[in-house]
């Protein structure tokens, strides 16, 4: 939790939002670290107490984002706060809003597969989607900067080959620049089409119980499947009518739900 204290100094201040200033941030994010660690260290004990420093923790956390903060490790503490809470949806979006400033990052990874264990609903993904995770691992495995950067370095010694080919004769000298430029071709257009996907795509989580998918928005169309979604099922949106979300789930399935049912990451 502390690494959130030192990474106040790089914080990214949302466009909308009036920001707090330096002292108010840090004195809201130590007491919600204290809240944090005293809430730890009562589970046991005393289960009330506990929820109570929780609460106060991820309420601290929450003003800070409010306030204008956009921080990787912010919103990883959160989650960490709304999972001990027994919030999972809650949990799971903060761990997703992380995921997009800090990404690669184990402890996050791990926390956040965790999450996903604990869902009700375990939806599988479609045949087409499964085998593109297969066939394209990299692309999905490797964090985005990471690609961009090996696309990048790839890039630069693919022209040094060239640069140096005129002057030294060695026959794998073509072979080794082909294999550079087909490297960082792949790379740079994986990270392209991510770039794109991340400007359009716009994903959530639901962080209600018992939420009934309907064939239409609005409470009198009839539901769209039989089974019930519980918090922490992770959607992409496809559109949205006032109080009503169209939404795609990772098998395929479409449906409409309440707005206030899910959060958007």
């Amino acid at each position: 939790m502390v690494a959130a204290l030192v990474m106040l100094t790089g914080v990214i201040f949302a466009a909308n939002a009036a920001p707090l200033g330096e002292h108010q941030r840090v004195a809201l994010l130590e007491k919600a670290l204290a809240d944090f660690d005293a809430g730890l260290g009562m589970l046991e004990s005393d289960p009330d107490g506990a929820a109570a420093h929780l609460r106060g923790a991820a309420d601290g956390f929450e003003t800070i984002t409010r306030g204008g903060v956009r921080n990787g490790r912010l919103y990883y503490d959160l989650g960490n706060t709304y999972l001990q809470l027994g919030r999972l949806g809650s949990a799971m979006v903060n761990y997703r809003r992380a995921e997009k400033l800090i990404p690669g990052d184990e402890q996050l990874k791990t926390n956040l597969q965790y999450a996903r264990n604990l869902r009700r609903n375990q939806i599988a993904t479609t045949g087409s989607q499964s085998l593109l995770r297969t066939l394209f691992f990299w692309h999905f495995r490797v964090p985005l900067p990471t690609r961009f950067l090996c696309a990048l370095v790839l890039y630069v010694l693919f022209w040094f080959a060239l640069l140096v080919r005129p002057f030294v004769r060695q026959t794998g000298l073509r072979l080794l620049a082909v294999v550079l430029a087909v490297g960082w071709l792949t790379l740079g257009a994986s990270t392209l089409v991510e770039w794109q996907l991340q400007s359009r795509i716009i994903a959530g989580v639901i962080v209600a119980d018992e939420v009934v998918v309907r064939k239409g928005n609005s409470a009198n169309y009839e539901p769209q499947f039989k089974q019930l979604l519980y918090e922490g099922v992770e959607f992409t949106l496809l559109e949205s009518r006032g109080p009503w979300l169209r939404i795609e789930l990772s098998d395929g399935n479409t449906g409409w739900i309440r707005a206030d049912q899910a959060e958007l990451i």
